[in-house]
């Protein structure tokens, strides 16, 4: 009999596996790979064993309550038999005793109409940004409902989120929006409610690949938009060119921080830790972040703080009445345009200051922890930055390296030389002695030059010069050599006669002529 205690002791497997109620044998308990465990209805309809879902076992759903529930799902037919007719291709039990089909319970049909205005009653309303949840909203009111809407949830399979998505091809930053979206809701559906273990029909359904923008501002650039900022405080309001302190001020903190530009936008004086140089924003995109800022940010944001009257609340950068500072997109439009950079998008501020930092020599994970992104694969896009730095850094090291390994010409490798005769003379009885007496003859005079050639050139056996003996030949011999200690006496016996042929003879004393006579 299935209780509390015998199914919290059932262990996950690498398959899933069931397990009957003795007492009960149409409630069954399904446990999966995972460890989760499933409480299910076993029933025969039209000579066929199904299985209906209870729920998850949970600590609002366990054991007994369970029970209850498979009890009122089979209709009050289930009793405490001790046999039951067995699935289709078993063995029938041996009582022999026949158990009248049970009349499988349908469920209601729901619509995904119906299950959507849940979803966003108690997830999009509630634990979503405002500008994702008017996203969601639009794209189910917009792009699912109208095709999907009317239709029963359970009913709704991987090939329809498939051509729903495709029916989006010429916007693809959309279609996958919309199977985002459609994801979620029955991802709700499926783990959240527990009103099906069905698939989740958007998995699997490939997403369109988006291109990219990747647009950095140059050093150049820089310090002309900069120009053109100092230059618009300048112009008196109401002339072309003119512009807004607060939208200045807006600018270079979204350059120097790498900041979004709600998170600048939403900045208030409460979120400025004077003391520790830092940013408490209590809700970002990623939650909330604590940003350490570099002095150079400090000193603006006093500068914007005197300037302001050295407010305690309200928003760092504003509008004449004090609320969020709007126009910014227009502002930076009208920035680029005289700069000479329409392609710049206000966005790309955030990506130029990754850009310097990678340039810098940061690294792509400090980088990642800055940009306050989440996942590790939102800062790849910026790899190949990162690695044209170590390209760099590679290249500088490589280069040293070089430069301190060249050996200036005093010390080059003089050009070998053969055995002269006089060498040949010294060494003549050392190698003599093994020379082979039958077979092949071979000149152990070339045998020992090409040993030679290789020592003294570094080169490889395979390409000793023909005149002298062949690789396998030189390279035998040479191992024989070094192993019985020949060679070290050969290499001695060479060197001492080259010192000596070397040396310049001492000349002869002439006889010191006496002036005494002999007579």
């Amino acid at each position: 009999m299935l209780t509390t205690a015998t199914v919290r002791e059932l262990k996950p497997r690498d398959k899933m596996y069931e397990v009957t109620c003795a007492a009960m044998p149409g409630f069954v308990v399904r446990v999966l790979p995972t460890g989760k465990k499933v409480f299910l209805v076993r029933h025969q309809v039209d000579g066929q064993w199904r299985r209906q879902k209870i729920g998850l076992m949970s600590p609002t759903l366990g054991v007994d309550e369970a029970r209850r529930r498979a009890v009122l799902m089979l209709g009050g037919e289930a009793r405490n038999e001790a046999s039951v007719q067995p699935d289709a291709g078993r063995t029938a039990p041996r009582s022999g005793r026949r158990v009248e089909p049970v009349k499988q319970v349908e469920s209601p049909r729901v619509t995904v109409r119906e299950l959507a205005d849940r979803f966003v009653r108690e997830f999009v309303d509630v634990y979503l940004k405002p500008s994702s949840a008017i996203n969601y909203r639009k794209h189910l009111l917009e792009d699912i409902l109208p095709v999907l809407g009317d239709r029963d949830f359970r009913s709704v399979t991987r090939q329809d989120a498939q051509a729903l998505h495709a029916s989006f091809k010429k916007t693809p930053g959309s279609a996958n929006y919309v199977l985002c979206v459609l994801g979620s809701l029955y991802k709700r559906i499926i783990v959240a409610w527990e009103l099906s273990d069905m698939r989740n029909p958007s998995h699997g359904v490939q997403r369109f690949t988006m291109k990219t923008r990747e647009r950095f501002l140059t050093p150049e650039e820089r310090q002309h938009v900069e120009a053109t900022l100092l230059r618009g405080l300048q112009i008196p309001p109401g002339r072309k060119g003119h512009l807004d302190r607060m939208g200045v001020w807006a600018l270079q903190l979204l350059s120097l921080t790498g900041l979004r530009r709600d998170e600048i936008r939403g900045l208030t004086w409460p979120m400025v830790d004077w003391q520790h140089s830092s940013l408490n924003l209590p809700d970002t995109k990623t939650g909330q972040r604590r940003i350490p800022v570099p002095s150079q940010v400090m000193a603006l944001l006093r500068r914007i703080h005197d300037a302001t009257g050295n407010r305690k609340a309200g928003f760092v950068v504003h509008s004449r009445t004090g609320r969020k500072l709007s126009g910014l997109n227009f502002t930076w439009k009208n920035i680029r345009e005289a700069v000479g950079i329409p392609d710049v998008r206000l966005h790309d501020l955030r990506h130029s200051f990754a850009s310097d930092a990678l340039m810098g020599g940061v690294p792509l994970a400090i980088v990642g922890e800055m940009l306050g992104h989440r996942q590790p694969n939102t800062t790849k896009r910026y790899a190949h930055l990162a690695n044209r730095v170590v390209r760099e850094a590679l290249e500088h090291t490589a280069n040293r390296i070089v430069e301190a390994s060249r050996m200036p010409p005093a010390l080059s490798v003089a050009p070998f030389e053969p055995l002269r005769d006089v060498q040949w003379a010294a060494i003549v009885t050392l190698v003599d002695a093994d020379r082979p007496r039958g077979g092949k003859p071979v000149d152990m005079r070339d045998v020992v030059n090409g040993i030679r050639w290789v020592l003294h050139t570094q080169g490889h056996w395979s390409d000793i010069p023909a005149t002298y003996a062949t690789t396998s030949t030189c390279w035998r011999w040479y191992s024989r050599w070094s192993a019985d200690g020949t060679w070290p006496k050969v290499e001695a016996a060479i060197a001492a006669p080259a010192a000596t042929s070397t040396r310049r003879p001492k000349p002869r004393a002439r006889p010191v002529e006496s002036g005494l006579r002999l007579e």
